[in-house]
């Protein structure tokens, strides 16, 4: 009779917890998302991504000096590590940090080689764009240059501002705004000093298989220049195709611009670059 009592229980007990166990098994978390080649390719470009991108670029300044000769930089070129601070608002850096082979700028001058003057933007962005994303916040460049060619012995600041509309369509626009104001010096030496202006607009549009064609040129001007030496606009563009190398996506891309206003006429006048982009999506 005993045992009976037992057996009595033991099936009741199981009864009770298979309910809970099948809403376990039912509630438990779906599957991650897997995003196409083209979306990775559009959060590759969006300032604002709550993806991580590692890009590294090369970048190829022609016709630089009385040699004419190529300036070229390799750099670290906004890597985007974004940090969730609540269900609405995430902080958002995009850090920058050149290494430069300057040519001479004059007649038997050396060659200057090192690191140049990085700089790293922290955007408040809400988590919910719904097709317009945007984000705001300071700018804070450091002292990392390792020569007065390729950079200023001085800490830099200033705001910055990030735009950009994605959709499901294949049209994907934006723009990047900052200025950077050198900290402490001279109130009005140029030397060691910065006082930069950038914009940086991008438009693309999106094919199928992950290839894409678009434009960002980086707009530049140095307030400290002399009239008519502070502006650079390059004209251009290029094409991208994103990719899966095993499972890590990767975004290479080629683009070639033509600086149809700079500071000295007949220097730098054509850019090439080269940029491989990884992105990680979880």
């Amino acid at each position: 009779m005993h045992s009976n009592k037992v057996g009595a229980l033991q099936a009741l007990a199981i009864l009770a917890l298979a309910p809970g166990a099948a809403h376990a098994q039912t509630s438990s978390p779906p599957p991650a998302v897997t995003l196409d080649n083209n979306e990775i390719s559009k959060q590759a470009e969006n300032p604002v991504s709550n993806l991580a991108t590692l890009p590294l670029r090369y970048e190829a300044d022609f016709n630089d000096g009385p040699y004419d000769a190529t300036k070229s930089t390799f750099e670290l070129d906004q890597a985007v590590v974004p940090f969730s601070i609540n269900d609405n608002w995430s902080l958002i850096t995009r850090t920058k940090l050149p290494f430069i082979s300057d040519p001479p700028k004059k007649l038997h001058d050396p060659w200057q080689t090192g690191f140049g003057n990085g700089y790293t933007t922290f955007f408040l962005s809400p988590r919910q764009g719904e097709g317009f994303y945007w984000g705001i916040g300071p700018v804070l460049s450091y002292p990392s240059a390792t020569n007065s060619a390729t950079g200023v012995n001085k800490w830099g600041l200033g705001p910055s501002v990030a735009i950009l509309k994605k959709d499901a369509g294949p049209w994907q626009w934006g723009a990047v705004v900052n200025n950077i104001w050198s900290l402490g010096g001279p109130p009005h030496g140029s030397k060691n000093r910065t006082n930069t202006f950038l914009l940086n607009p991008f438009i693309s549009y999106h094919f199928a298989n992950g290839w894409a064609l678009g434009s960002s040129p980086n707009v530049a001007a140095n307030w400290l220049a002399v009239p008519g030496q502070d502006w650079t606009l390059p004209v251009g563009g290029g094409v991208s195709k994103t990719l899966r190398v095993g499972r890590q996506p990767v975004k290479l891309a080629l683009d070639g611009y033509y600086n149809a206003i700079r500071p000295q006429a007949g220097d730098l006048n054509w850019v090439a670059m080269l940029t491989l982009t990884f992105v990680f999506p979880d």
